[in-house]
């Protein structure tokens, strides 16, 4: 069932659609994503045509945001068949997307499922997107697919990145609490392992910000975006 209303959340408005299996919310800050989704396209089209850019910049900040829902609702799907864990929603916010769910996790096989479940629908809308790319369909249809398919690609593969809080994090604390058998032990051991290693990573940022700069701003940016997600954004969520 699809239907649309504003609702009131904390401090702003909301827009949801309605839609089977969860509700899609659209908060204030959803117009970020679909910006920065826009943004690339025009910088990566090679064109100089106003019409072209328009179409380029429509087919970014809609294919953009769409792609980040499907893998979203990928966790969702995964949530549907565990006992454990209720799906309520998935959110576009300014930082990105996020499902929300109620519950808890039963093991650490359960979690790192869960979170193998995003990145297995980015991949498999990738996939299904390579259809009009490989038929003898018209230029801008394989082109606009393409461009879906490697940022699917790409939204798929930073979400495995053993970065809090992205997809990846939680696959490893899901396997290690798999292996030690308790949550709190592995959170522990992924800890310390965290905080030995930031020294490296602090020193590569470094390194990198002074041979490659525009990539060393990249990866600075990256990082700061994640924690800024991790220290406002508090509600359950994957």
């Amino acid at each position: 069932m699809f239907g649309i209303a504003f609702v009131e959340v904390p401090r702003e408005k909301s827009l949801v659609v309605v839609q089977w299996p969860v509700p899609i919310v659209f908060s204030r800050g959803a117009f970020v994503p679909v910006g920065v989704f826009a943004l690339l396209f025009v910088a990566f089209s090679g064109s100089s045509a106003p019409p072209v850019l328009a179409a380029v910049a429509l087919l970014g900040g809609v294919g953009g945001v769409f792609s980040l829902i499907v893998h979203e609702l990928g966790h969702v799907s995964i949530a549907r068949r565990l006992s454990g864990v209720r799906p309520e929603k998935v959110v576009v916010m300014s930082l990105g997307a996020a499902a929300h769910f109620d519950g808890s996790y039963r093991n650490g096989r359960e979690q790192a499922r869960m979170a193998l479940g995003g990145p297995e629908a980015s991949f498999a809308f990738a996939l299904a997107l390579m259809i009009p790319v490989l038929l003898p369909a018209p230029f801008w249809l394989r082109a606009g697919a393409l461009a879906l398919v490697l940022l699917n690609l790409a939204i798929g593969v930073l979400s495995l990145l053993p970065v809090h809080p992205l997809d990846g994090h939680k696959l490893i604390v899901g396997l290690v609490w798999w292996v030690v058998g308790s949550e709190a032990r592995a959170r522990r051991i992924i800890r310390r392992v965290g905080f030995s290693l930031l020294a490296v990573d602090a020193s590569a940022v470094v390194l990198l910000l002074a041979a490659r700069p525009l990539l060393g701003v990249t990866v600075a940016a990256a990082a700061a975006v994640a924690f800024v997600q991790k220290r406002l954004v508090a509600a359950p969520r994957t």
